[in-house]
This record gives C-alpha cells, sequence and structure tokens, in this order.
C-alpha cells in the first residue's frame, strides 16, 4: 500500500481498509472461519552446556595447616586423619574414613626449618575420586562439590606452612597451596592456588581457640573462609570443634565439624 499512494495520509489509508472490510463482510455469508495453525515459534538457541562447578573450592583442610611434625615412630590416631611420624623429619598418613567412600588418598610433610620459635614443613596429598564417590560423604575434612559418577578425579595439592610463636600464648600459621586437578572428562585441568592464616590462642593448659581466614582461587575469587574452632587436649587425647564458612560467588557455605584423635 505504501508503494501504491506514496503521499496519500495514513488515516485515509486505514479508512478504506476498514470500509471494504465492512462491506465484504455484509454481502458474503458468514462462514466459519477455518482453524489456522498456530504460528511456528523460532526455536530458542541451543544453551551451551553448562560447565561443572569447580570441585577444588572444597578441597582444603582445615585442621592440618600446622609445621608441627609427630616425632619418630609417634602415630595420631583419628576420626578426620591418620599420622605417622618418621625419623623426626617426615610424617605420613590419611584420611581412613575417606576410603569407604571410595576415595582413596595419602599425603605427607616434611621439615624443612626448625628454629626455637618458627618452624616451616612442606606437604603434599594425593587424592584420587572414583566413579561414585560425589554420592557419599568423603570426609569430616571437607565439604564435597563433586560430581564423579561417571568419571575419575585426581586431585594433588602441594604447599608449605610457617609456624611462629608469636607469644606463649600465640601462635600463627600461615599455609600457602597450589592444588592442581588432572582429569579426562568434564573439569577443566588447572592448577588453584589458595592460602590461609590462623592465630591460636592457648587458654589455661588444655583449651586452644583459633580463628581461621582464607582465600582460594586469588584472581578467579573460587572461595574466601572465614571460621573458628577449639580444641581440647589432655595427655594422649584430643577433641576439636569448629565452625566455617565459605564465601563463593553463588552463595555462602556453612560447615561445622567434629574431630576426636588420641596420641599413641
Amino acid at each position: 500500500m505504501t508503494s501504491l499512494f506514496p503521499r496519500a495520509p495514513a488515516w485515509i489509508l486505514l479508512g478504506l481498509l476498514l470500509t471494504a472490510s465492512t462491506i465484504q463482510a455484509e454481502e458474503a455469508p458468514q462462514q466459519p472461519a477455518p482453524e489456522q495453525p498456530a504460528p511456528e515459534q523460532p526455536a530458542p538457541a541451543q544453551l551451551a552446556p553448562k560447565q561443572p562447578v569447580s570441585p577444588l573450592t572444597s578441597l582444603y583442610p582445615l585442621w592440618e595447616n600446622t609445621a608441627h611434625l609427630l616425632s619418630h615412630q609417634d602415630m595420631y590416631l583419628g576420626t578426620s586423619n591418620v599420622e605417622f611420624g618418621i625419623l623426626d623429619v617426615a610424617q605420613l598418613g590419611t584420611h581412613p574414613l575417606s576410603f569407604i567412600f571410595r576415595t582413596p588418598n595419602i599425603h605427607g610433610k616434611v621439615r624443612l626449618l626448625s628454629r626455637e620459635r618458627l618452624a616451616v614443613a612442606a606437604h603434599a596429598e594425593l587424592l584420587v575420586f572414583l566413579p561414585g564417590a560425589s554420592e557419599a560423604f568423603t570426609s569430616s575434612n571437607y565439604i564435597s562439590r563433586l560430581d564423579t559418577r561417571d568419571i575419575v578425579l585426581t586431585v594433588i595439592p602441594v604447599g608449605a606452612t610457617a609456624t611462629y610463636q608469636l607469644t606463649p600464648w600465640l601462635t600463627l600459621h600461615g599455609t600457602t597451596t597450589v592444588m592442581g586437578m588432572f582429569d579426562d572428562g568434564p573439569y577443566r585441568n588447572r592448577l588453584v592456588p589458595g592460602m590461609t592464616a590462623v592465630a591460636e590462642f592457648m587458654a589455661l593448659q588444655h583449651h586452644t581457640f583459633r580463628a581461621h581466614a582464607g582465600e582460594v582461587g586469588f584472581w578467579n575469587h573460587d572461595f574466601n573462609l572465614l571460621g573458628a574452632s577449639y580444641c581440647f587436649r589432655y595427655k594422649w587425647f584430643e577433641a576439636q570443634v569448629g565452625y566455617f564458612v565459605r564465601f563463593m560467588i553463588e552463595g555462602r557455605q556453612g560447615n561445622p565439624m567434629l574431630a576426636l584423635g588420641a596420641y599413641l
């Protein structure tokens, strides 16, 4: 219509159309309008497959971030971990409950420096999440955000911890960790750095209070960590309880913890 009457006002063209449609409706018998097929909706664009959430944000241990080592042939047997001292310079351990839930693991710690107030140790760990491990509660040390129903996932964290006794009642622990993930499945292989700091306050003889803070991922901002814990130790017995909160992009994640152990 615009090409046939380029100079006609729009309201005149609209009036002619309405008049013609009214006359045609009066002359022709009204017939039921045939059903018109619904116009086809444009198919939505295919969504890109959603990337799995990185499992590395859930695998930073909270209890064992000190540079202290057991003496030769001393053993710590606990619900969260088992440790064995070797030659006063190394320590070998594992998380026993994780084996029940299809997560074989082993970790070690080696003394690098030992002074009156300062100690430094290097540590490394190997965790293998077998298919189906994500459907079970892996350990009291971790909150699992893994999906390993059909894959095998290998995670190797390495790092170092420094422990400095500032006063007889205050000790500081600082840990740097780089955690690597190796998988042929959906997870992207990468290295994630992290850092945690712990202020340990000694109250009386058998009671210890700890304040925890940490950052994992740095520029990727995997999560920030804040927490507090209490430890009671008497002779060979030890009990720990704490509460930790991880602050992530998708929200907060609270994690209460409880661990019991014995020094043998």
